[in-house]
């Protein structure tokens, strides 16, 4: 690799930065439609859920830290044709892409309300590709640029908005918190734990960083402790401010003109949500590619598609894979919350294959287990990852009747012809 190693400070700026975007920016009003005051307690236990995700997955990060790191413990802990379907799946999700570059969009729109949100949105995706042309470096220092501003944004939104909730009793009035019952208030802890998710890929840069077996897991747990503060405070000032009816189903743009003097409104909805939004499709575009390449020159695709830019080492035609498949939402007039459940979807089924093989780890890896910086005890290695599959299941079926007969077809016979090809590809598949 032709850049320097990444640091700790720079892995915790990435998962920051992964983290917060669209979720909390956009989400966060659509969860308040659906369960009012209890956007509070469902970032909490989204917050939980995420928490014991990430313990699994750090002690894969710091017992196997490499490049690709996820697809690379699918394969080696389960099996290669399932980690080419993980790969498939992850690389179907980037659809989501177009969740950031639209939230931007929106974001802006509220500023100058004559932009054309389609076209923003194709022009910010489009920067964001150029900017990770031409390296991970150089695509790191932009992204602790972005997280560094965002995160004083959404600290004086949290700061000075909190002063401004008079009445904090309806968040223990159980007809406040579910005010549409039980169902909506589940289904709102899997929107917005969409919304942090991201510290996990952290580890797909096991080869880029500086001491990978300490500092990932560290990076991962870090950046998740941080903005699960944050969220919590948001999610008090996003319900708290104004009447729930003013912010159900829309952005915290009208929250923060409430709170804000208007120059301090304009630098939070740049500096805040734009960049926030900006931060995390900088970050997948950092991420992304890792595990398809990984998989590429194991044999599952035409190895020219990992060929690497010789002026920064990035692969561009991977890069550009995941460019077009985030423009296609973008161009078909894809919507943020029918993309983000979506996304969500594809994202527990793919997100669950890790998972899997944290069981698998220290009876298929043992001294990989036993000399990991971070590890859990062997009954937790157990029991966590199935309490993980649980929920995650629990959170596919939530989203199943939004999604309706067609999408799921269409998610369906699309699993079907990966599995397909992985089974007659298999056979020229390299050695792990």
């Amino acid at each position: 690799m032709k850049n320097s190693k990444i640091s700790l400070l720079d892995l915790i700026g990435i998962g920051v930065g992964q983290i917060i975007g669209s979720g909390v920016m956009i989400l966060t009003g659509i969860a308040v439609g659906k369960t009012g005051h209890g956007v509070t307690w469902a970032f909490i236990v989204a917050g939980i859920i995420v928490a014991i995700t990430n313990l699994c997955l750090a002690t894969l990060g710091s017992a196997i830290p490499a490049n690709g790191g996820m697809y690379t413990y699918v394969r080696d802990l389960i099996g290669k044709k399932t980690g080419f379907f993980y790969v498939a799946l992850l690389a179907a999700g980037q659809l989501v892409l177009a969740n950031y570059a639209i939230g931007f969009s929106e974001y802006l729109k509220e500023l100058v309300p004559s932009i054309n949100v389609t076209l923003v949105s194709a022009i910010m995706m489009t920067i964001i590709f150029i900017v990770n042309l031409t390296g991970v470096k150089t695509a790191v220092k932009f992204q602790n640029l972005l997280v560094v501003v965002l995160v004083v944004s959404i600290g004086l939104f949290i700061f000075l908005g909190l002063p401004k909730i008079n009445d904090f009793s309806p968040y223990m009035d159980i007809t406040k918190v579910m005010p549409n019952g039980f169902s909506e208030f589940i289904a709102a802890i899997f929107l917005v734990r969409f919304s942090l998710v991201g510290a996990e890929y952290i580890n797909e840069f096991g080869n880029d960083a500086k001491n990978p077996g300490k500092n990932i897991p560290l990076a991962m747990i870090i950046s998740t402790i941080i903005v699960s503060i944050i969220y919590l405070g948001v999610g008090f000032v996003a319900t708290g401010v104004l009447p729930i009816e003013e912010v159900a189903f829309k952005t915290l743009g009208s929250v923060a003109k409430e709170i804000f003097s208007q120059p301090v409104y304009y630098f939070f909805m740049v500096g805040g949500a734009m960049f926030a939004v900006a931060s995390s499709l900088n970050a997948v575009f950092a991420w992304a590619p890792k595990g398809l390449k990984v998989a590429i020159e194991d044999g599952w695709l035409p190895e020219f598609l990992a060929t690497e830019n010789k002026a920064f080492g990035t692969p561009h035609y991977l890069l550009l894979i995941f460019y077009i498949l985030g423009m296609i939402p973008i161009l078909t007039g894809g919507t943020l919350e029918i993309i983000a459940v979506l996304g969500n979807n594809i994202g527990l089924i793919f997100a669950a294959l890790p998972i899997v093989a944290v069981l698998f780890l220290p009876s298929r890896n043992k001294n990989a287990y036993e000399n990991a910086y971070f590890k859990l005890p062997l009954w937790a290695m157990r029991v966590l990852p199935v309490l993980c599959l649980i929920v995650f299941a629990a959170g596919f079926y939530s989203n199943v009747d939004f999604i309706g007969p067609f999408g799921m077809k269409v998610l369906f016979g699309y699993c079907v012809i990966v599995a397909i090809y992985a089974k007659l590809r298999e056979p020229y598949i390299k050695k792990s």
